[in-house]
């Protein structure tokens, strides 16, 4: 197999260079996987998104060796390419739409120095638009859906890092941590939306024994970071304004940076598709004609059964799965789209996204890889739930504030406040919270650091599957979900709709865990 790579220059060129760490393919990985690796001369620029023969490839991979990831990350606004088109004003990692992908490994240690480089200010058009406001070239990292510190060095959304500074990351992951799906992006508030919209994000892959097995069977085991790209009139500047979703010149829908790319696949294959809606409020409703998906873990967590045989995946924004398709057994070409779905106030529109091509040597090999059995979560739902932990959490839209601006949306009855805590939850107790929606359009919340299991949709109970970090509360209803808290007493931890403007326009609160009392 060949394994094309991204070497050391061209990194320093782009914005993205790389420190030790770093560790070659091994012969049984898949051709698509792309090592940043130095000492290979190739040209400058972003790693191109298909291989020799028009297939699909992997984004280029940063990876940990010896139990640690060490790199240097830049985030800049220099012009890069987008699926060939020169593209004016991104806000990316190294240039790269998406970023390089972080592949680390539970017990490791990421050890990177994060620079901002951004040197415009695109979001003045919404002047106090974030609470406080922002210069609007302040950047950070989230380190969304993993459970790790959320203070110090971090994952510690309180780190502003301002323009041509620099911000040492150093983020323990523990060694029991989920294999899976996760991914970093920007998220200073008031600037969230527009950083991640013009491509501030890239995924982080969680390996284990599970993904080494996978590779070992032969089976193909391809990441997807599905991203809008909007652009203004000229075609060429990157903005943030989602309002032209509908116009296929202004609006990209990509997967790995590529336009309509072609996935190939050898009949009765099967492959392991990671998908990241990496988008900053889109939602996709994901179909493969002819084709059904098993969904095997959701938001990096593996789940305890597949979801099996569905004809389309809901994907809304910030949220991961992970799905088994395996090709049909006629050769051919078929579409790999999104459905149209009316989120309750934008419909996000039906378009074609690519081609699976079925073709070649028909496949001798296992039909289906099994799931992951290495960490099951806790079923909490026939657990007692004390009264004093059991909290309701209301969402709302304020109709006095124009849409657009501070304060619009709001949790509780108020707006984001970061010096507002909206409660203390407690180490080791289980809490149920019933998320209550008074507006008339989804809500994809997110909570950082913890993830939560969901019981209840409408009031209606939902089987154990697994657990999550991003749910959809849906329009003038109810979400039900429990957690426990095991770590991180004294930390404050963020929850948010991850429609990004909701969130920006103020639809995040905080709380914080203590210690139990004796």
């Amino acid at each position: 197999m060949s394994h094309p790579t991204v070497n050391r220059r061209d990194f320093l060129a782009s914005g993205l260079t790389l420190a030790g760490g770093l560790s070659l393919l091994g012969a049984a990985a898949c051709e698509s996987d792309r090592i940043a690796a130095p000492g290979t001369a190739t040209t400058a620029g972003p790693a191109p998104a298909v291989g020799a023969d028009g297939d699909l490839l992997n984004p280029p991979e940063i990876r940990s060796s010896g139990g640690l990831l060490t790199a240097a990350i830049t985030c800049g606004t220099s012009a890069t390419l987008v699926d060939g088109r020169q593209t004016l004003q991104p806000c990316t990692y190294g240039a790269s739409f998406p970023a390089p992908t972080l592949r680390v490994r539970p017990g490791d240690l990421m050890d990177f120095t994060f620079s901002n480089k951004i040197v415009f200010d695109q979001a003045d058009t919404k002047p106090g638009y974030g609470r406080p406001p922002r210069a609007t070239n302040q950047t950070n990292l989230h380190f969304h859906g993993m459970h790790v510190s959320p203070i110090g060095d971090a994952d510690n959304m309180l780190v502003m890092v301002g323009p041509n500074q620099s911000h040492r990351y150093l983020v323990q992951i523990p060694a029991n941590h989920p294999a899976g799906l996760f991914w970093y992006h920007a998220h200073v508030h008031g600037l969230v939306t527009n950083h991640v919209s013009r491509g501030a994000a890239g995924m982080i892959y969680v390996a284990n024994d599970y993904t080494d097995r996978l590779a070992q069977l032969g089976i193909r085991h391809r990441l997807m970071c599905l991203q809008q790209a909007y652009y203004a009139p000229d075609l060429r500047t990157l903005i943030f304004d989602d309002g032209n979703r509908d116009d296929p010149n202004l609006a990209l829908s990509l997967i790995n940076g590529s336009l309509m790319p072609t996935i190939r696949m050898r009949p009765g294959e099967p492959q392991v598709w990671s998908l990241l809606n990496a988008s900053s409020s889109a939602f996709y409703l994901l179909r493969l004609q002819g084709h059904t998906f098993d969904v095997v873990a959701d938001d990096g967590v593996p789940l305890v059964t597949p979801r099996r045989s569905r004809d389309t995946i809901l994907i809304p924004s910030g949220k991961r799965l992970e799905v088994v398709v395996r090709a049909s057994t006629t050769a051919g070409s078929y579409s790999l789209s999104y459905d149209s779905y009316f989120q309750g106030v934008d419909t996000w529109p039906q378009k074609s996204i690519g081609t699976v091509v079925v073709s070649g040597v028909p496949w001798s090999g296992p039909t289906h890889p099994g799931l992951d059995a290495s960490g099951a979560p806790e079923d909490l739902s026939g657990l007692k739930v004390k009264k004093d932990f059991q909290r309701t959490i209301t969402l709302a839209v304020d109709p006095n504030v124009p849409e657009g601006t501070f304060g619009r949306f709001t949790i509780n009855g108020h707006p984001w406040d970061p010096s507002y805590s909206e409660w203390t939850s407690t180490l080791g107790a289980v809490e149920e919270w019933t998320f209550v929606n008074t507006t008339e359009q989804e809500h994809p919340m997110h909570v950082h650091t913890n993830p939560f299991q969901v019981v209840a949709v409408n009031g209606a109970p939902v089987p154990f599957e697994g657990t999550q970090d991003t749910a959809i509360v849906p329009r003038f209803g109810t979400l039900t979900v429990r957690t426990r808290f095991r770590d991180f007493a004294g930390d404050p931890i963020l929850m948010h709709c991850h429609i990004l403007d909701h969130e920006d326009m103020g639809m995040m609160t905080s709380f914080t865990i203590e210690e139990a009392r004796a």
